[in-house]
């Protein structure tokens, strides 16, 4: 049997990580559930994604690479999105958390570059909780997405230079794009499994209402 996290865990606090995970830092608390580590609570997880999903790198990689001037800033931040967020909210659950895990696993693959080692590692770790809800939603565990065959990439420009800088500046406001998407949706889930937001079904509820009263007229 797997060997629980003590709630208290932070990977803030140690550079080296949960047991068979060394290295892993930037806060995630619960990681790398392939290793034999059980995963936590539902209602725990939940929270965590949510605030994953609010995680800014736009912002320090402009920082670090001079792009944060007015032109290049609109330029990065106006661009289009690679990674869907139109229909996101219409998958169900199991649907919209194995997608969620591929558009993860896409981004990670694009930026294999040592400069976003850091931002990787989240993600992953991100991964890592997204494959713990899968085996706590009804009516039965699922596992995560196995890996998939590696997209063709279109050719890297060379690493530092500007084109390459601002591609990948792009490449992180689509992740942010979708990430944002993606929080929207997991605010309307409930504290437990297959449940949704009350908030949300009063609100569908009295929508429903309306309309048959419009039909009934």
């Amino acid at each position: 049997m797997g060997q629980a996290i003590p709630e208290s865990y932070d990977t803030e606090a140690s550079a080296e990580g949960p047991r068979g995970c060394p290295g892993l830092t930037c806060g995630l608390l619960w990681l790398c559930p392939a290793a034999g580590i059980t995963c936590p609570a539902y209602e725990i997880l939940l929270s965590q994604l949510k605030n994953m999903a609010k995680r800014d790198f736009l912002n320090s990689f402009m920082t670090d690479q001079g792009l944060n001037l007015p032109h290049l800033n609109d330029t990065c931040k106006r661009s289009s999105d690679f990674l869907v967020t139109e229909t996101l909210k219409d998958l169900p659950p199991v649907t919209f958390l194995q997608t969620v895990s591929q558009n993860l696993r896409h981004v990670v693959q694009i930026l294999k570059e040592p400069v976003f080692e850091a931002m990787n590692i989240y993600l992953q770790g991100i991964d890592n909780n997204v494959c713990c809800m899968l085996q706590k939603l009804p009516p039965a565990p699922t596992a995560c997405p196995a890996p998939g065959s590696k997209r063709t990439l279109s050719p890297t420009p060379t690493v530092g230079s500007f084109s390459w800088k601002l591609e990948r500046c792009k490449v992180i406001q689509s992740y942010q794009r979708f990430m944002e998407a993606v929080g929207k949706v997991l605010e309307t889930w409930g504290p437990s499994p297959g449940q949704r937001n009350r908030n949300r079904r009063s609100l569908l509820n009295v929508l429903l209402g309306q309309r048959r009263k419009v039909r009934a007229g």
